[in-house]
């Protein structure tokens, strides 16, 4: 990934030396100007809206001089970086600050374009090795959080039974991330396919580090388990509203983020968060992340970039449907069918749909139910056709996956299959231009004039098949048809199709062939 340019505040009372360094070449340094200020008071002011990477501030100024800016901006900004502007009489001012930690001191009556260009550079590589220390010392701190949970996080133990050097432990990593009790947090839970979550864990880790490396985003996190995350904010949040508020953005920046990154995935990257109840003290810490933890249920049924309210949360379903709803629906079926097929396909999308997001049934006894009623509507059937379609069925991660794939093939089955609106037919045409450049929903949905939302929904509804469903197939299509007819290597094929892993690629090919996409260049 491009590094960001660095970014600089100016500071200092003499417009002319202000106006002198507007027209540094800053760009060809890779940095930018982000502000200026008159002195400390008013830069101090604006480092804590702007949070630069470096500022270049004269000693000498009115209200706050520099070098009591330096020592606020240590406080506050350790990692930002502080070049000083200095005549000949602040040397030894220069030379007391360098040994507090300032980067430079640079002369202004001789100052060269190539001695801030140097100290730029300078202040890059600080920045680069600060950074890496610190992300080094958080992910000790974060495995001693992992480790502390997962031994003491069992809903049968007291707090009591938590040793004292433990509680100790997780007290000075809670200080070093600077949080302070009262504390919220939001746990984020990841719904991926298996063979999709070394790619999605990569770069969630990434974005995440990202943000904690910018002092922009003030936060800490730690991955709980092998689906789920907790983030801390650092500086306390007024409100609930403003929680919630704030836990949207995070999800939407790490969904469009995902969506550009692994745009080659064959299933969209689901997201569910749950904002925490108030946390007073570390003795209820283990108990308010127990209690944030979503039903496994949940995914099923709610959509991805759902937040829960802890109190909110989806209750654990029950262990199966009982006899008597069966009996229920079963002569509901018995009764929507016997109007027709089409009044059937209505009353599992709308009646039936509401029913079950009321009552969140146990997914798999749902499935194995309406398994039974599809095998009584179609056991004249095409067997081979049967099979696929309660493939289909089982196969469901989501309810409206199931009552698509049920409904689908009513309305198929008496010719009330409709043709693709003209939006989706666009998409369609765009995906089979693009099939070898990164391909989002976000892209194709801005392209076609809708939501993303609306042409997923509308993809599975009129395509029988996810966005990235249909994506990969096409890419399988043509993947196929390369490694029959062209000489071409396994890994040039996977770049020709759009997926830069080569890795990745052999797997999905070889859930839709059955062979590894070597073996099956060999016999052609």
């Amino acid at each position: 990934m491009q590094e960001s340019p660095l970014t600089v505040l100016v500071v200092d009372d003499e417009l002319p030396l202000r106006e002198e360094l507007r027209l540094f070449p800053w760009s060809s340094c890779h940095a930018e100007l982000v502000g200026e200020a008159e002195n400390g008071e008013e830069a101090l002011e604006l480092c804590r809206k702007l949070v630069p990477d470096v500022v270049i501030t004269d000693i000498t100024m009115p209200m706050m001089d520099g070098i009591e800016l330096f020592r606020s901006l240590k406080k506050e900004f350790p990692l930002t970086q502080v070049i000083l502007l200095t005549c000949h009489s602040d040397f030894e001012y220069a030379r007391d600050a360098l040994r507090l930690g300032a980067l430079e001191y640079l002369i202004k009556v001789s100052l060269l374009d190539s001695d801030l260009e140097q100290a730029l550079d300078k202040a890059r590589t600080t920045i680069q090795r600060e950074h890496s220390h610190k992300r080094s010392e958080l992910d000790k701190q974060r495995w001693q959080l992992v480790k502390i949970w997962n031994r003491y996080a069992n809903e049968q133990l007291s707090i009591a039974s938590v040793p004292v050097e433990v509680m100790d432990e997780l007290k000075h990593v809670l200080k070093e991330w600077q949080l302070h009790f009262p504390i919220h947090f939001t746990r984020l839970h990841i719904h991926t396919k298996a063979e999709d979550e070394m790619y999605v864990h990569h770069e969630l880790q990434a974005i995440f580090s990202e943000w904690e490396q910018s002092s922009k985003v003030l936060s800490r996190w730690v991955q709980l388990d092998k689906s789920d995350y907790v983030i801390f904010n650092t500086r306390p949040i007024e409100n609930a509203q403003s929680r919630r508020e704030q836990a949207g953005w995070m999800m939407n920046g790490l969904q469009t983020a995902l969506e550009q990154r692994l745009s080659f995935l064959s299933e969209a990257v689901r997201l569910y968060a749950t904002l925490s109840e108030e946390v007073p003290n570390e003795s209820v810490m283990f108990q308010a992340l127990r209690q944030s933890a979503i039903a496994p249920e949940a995914p099923f049924y709610d959509h991805s970039g759902t937040i829960y309210d802890h109190t909110l949360l989806p209750k654990p379903v029950a262990g199966s449907m009982e006899d008597q709803i069966k009996q229920v629906y079963t002569e509901q079926f018995r009764l929507a069918l016997a109007k027709s097929q089409e009044h059937l396909a209505r009353y599992i999308r709308e009646e039936f749909t509401v029913w079950a997001c009321s009552k969140r049934p146990n997914p798999d006894e749902l499935k194995v139910w309406l398994l039974s009623k599809h095998k009584e509507l179609f056991k004249d059937g095409d067997y081979m056709a049967e099979d696929k379609s309660r493939q289909r069925l089982s196969e469901a991660r989501t309810l409206t996956e199931l009552t698509t794939a049920f409904t689908r093939e009513l309305e198929a089955v008496v010719g009330l299959k409709s043709k693709c609106r003209k939006e989706v037919q666009h998409a369609k045409q765009l995906i089979a231009e693009q099939l070898m450049e990164p391909i989002t929903l976000t892209s194709i949905a801005e392209s076609v004039g809708l939501s993303s939302y609306y042409l997923s929904r509308l993809f599975r509804e009129e395509v029988g098949e996810s966005f990235n469903e249909y994506v990969t197939s096409l890419r399988m299509d043509k993947a196929i048809h390369l490694l029959q007819t062209t000489n071409m290597k396994v890994y040039e094929v996977a770049e020709q199709v759009g997926i830069p892993s080569y890795r990745y690629f052999s797997v999905l090919f070889r859930n839709r062939t059955g062979v590894a996409p070597t073996d099956f260049k060999k016999s052609y």
